[in-house]
């Protein structure tokens, strides 16, 4: 329905909903960006009509994943979008190996990307630093399973790892076990890994997004 998105406004208002997060970016993985300009203007304009805000999830830009979300596409679309929020996380999934599941290096990396255009510069404040509170327990066969607060403490006190690796560069933190099979390597955020990202995101004058509340451990919310 061609009127569905300058409508939608009534839709969530009466949903009592405050806004919209809108993640459609990567499903369209790059191509008629035109037409999804047009559609996410038109969304916008929708919901300012109800006093609603919109928000924006993009995609990351920088190997191992595709530029599908760039600079320009920021800069067209920011007087529309109260917030976007990068997605600087499930690195592993885009290397296919073990290994730091949102390293920060590869994310800060994400948000120069975008802050390249001179015009961006004045609006950094409306990028969001996505930050994950789950980690991945990966198996020695390749394959991984994503892991959250309450998983990760039943693993701390059935492997008792005696050791524990913190990725400089990455700002993560691992540790291994072995099971009757095989070795596993877990990482984690810890509140070491939150604190570099909160000061990353004070440097650069932007915000922070967390994947997800509830998937982290209580006390993480002490450094926010």
């Amino acid at each position: 329905n061609a009127e569905w998105p300058l409508r939608s406004g009534e839709f969530f208002k009466g949903e009592k909903f405050d806004g919209v997060v809108l993640e459609i970016w990567r499903q369209f993985q790059g191509r008629e960006k035109p037409r999804l300009h047009q559609i996410i203007k038109a969304i916008s304009e929708g919901m300012s009509e109800e006093q609603m805000t919109t928000q924006l999830v993009i995609p990351p830009g920088v190997r191992p994943f595709p530029e599908i979300f760039d600079k320009y596409d920021f800069q067209i679309l920011q007087p529309y979008i109260e917030k976007f929020v990068m997605m600087t996380y499930d690195h592993h999934h885009g290397t296919g190996k073990a290994g730091p599941v949102g390293p920060m290096d590869w994310g800060l990396r994400n948000i120069l990307l975008i802050m390249e255009h001179e015009n961006n510069d004045n609006y950094r404040h409306k990028l969001l630093y996505g930050v994950n509170f789950y980690g991945a327990d990966f198996r020695g066969d390749g394959h991984f399973d994503a892991i959250v607060g309450s998983q990760y403490i039943d693993l701390l006190k059935s492997a008792k790892p005696s050791q524990f690796s913190w990725h400089l560069k990455a700002s993560e933190l691992s540790f291994e076990y072995r099971d009757n099979k095989q070795i596993h390597k877990v990482f984690y955020p810890s509140l070491r890994f939150i604190q570099k990202r909160v000061e990353a995101a004070e440097r650069f004058k932007i915000g922070i997004a967390i994947w997800e509340i509830g998937q982290g451990l209580d006390y993480f919310f002490d450094l926010l």
